[in-house]
């Protein structure tokens, strides 16, 4: 029964990547491999199978609100806004310590960015590397991407579309004393989600320390509320 299930969702999936590869060519001029078809269709059918996992009576759901993190350690949440119109996307980004206190945030624009999947892992990439420059050495990395997530945690060599950034960030890693990466829901991630939406709206980078935009710190200040 459930293979079944997931050979419907996989013909589904399919046929959405061909007619997202037939518009590309047809509007953009930008031809699809089939590797890259292939490499975002298993992708997202994986993404859409942990989340059915999490959601199963009995098992342990994340999508909670935010919690903080233990002693001395960092908690960084990111995420991503994708407009696949403009091929642009932007990260948002914020650190924020055991009393829920911001440390730093950030927002950060892309441009040419094929999809949301590539997206999400840039805003991991630029997550990393802001601890990294900000000094943070005990760090714990939380986003709602679990398809990223589960590659940065797997001790198998990564070979889809997206592996360049995820080589990347293991070697980033050396960078800290500790470091951990877990997923989180959206209700989790609620900070990091309306940075990235505001994020969209700026030409170049954007960066607050101890402090973060208005509609932004409504969610902090809730996050900290018993």
């Amino acid at each position: 029964m459930r293979a079944d299930k997931r050979h419907r969702s996989l013909i589904v999936l399919t046929c959405w990547a061909i007619w997202y590869a037939r518009n590309e060519l047809v509007h953009d001029g930008t031809a699809c491999s089939i590797n890259k078809a292939s490499t975002f269709i298993l992708a997202f059918l994986h993404e859409l199978e942990t989340v059915e996992a999490l959601s199963v009576p009995g098992k342990v759901s994340k999508d909670v609100k935010w919690y903080p993190p233990v002693n001395e350690t960092i908690k960084i949440h990111f995420d991503a806004s994708f407009n696949p119109s403009s091929k642009s996307s932007a990260s948002g980004i914020i650190a924020r310590d055991s009393h829920g206190l911001v440390m730093a945030a950030c927002s950060h624009p892309h441009s040419e960015v094929a999809d949301a999947f590539i997206a999400e892992a840039i805003a991991y990439e630029r997550a990393v590397s802001f601890a990294a420059d900000l000094g943070f050495r005990s760090v714990q990395f939380e986003g709602d991407s679990l398809s990223v997530i589960k590659k940065l945690t797997s001790a198998t060599t990564d070979r889809s579309i997206i592996s360049p950034i995820i080589n990347d960030i293991r070697i980033q890693r050396n960078l800290f004393e500790r470091i951990t990466f877990s997923f989180v829901g959206q209700a989790g991630n609620a900070a990091a989600y309306e940075l990235a939406k505001l994020g969209s709206q700026f030409s170049e980078p954007m960066y607050w320390i101890e402090e973060v935009p208005t509609v932004v710190d409504r969610i902090v200040q809730r996050d900290r509320s018993p």
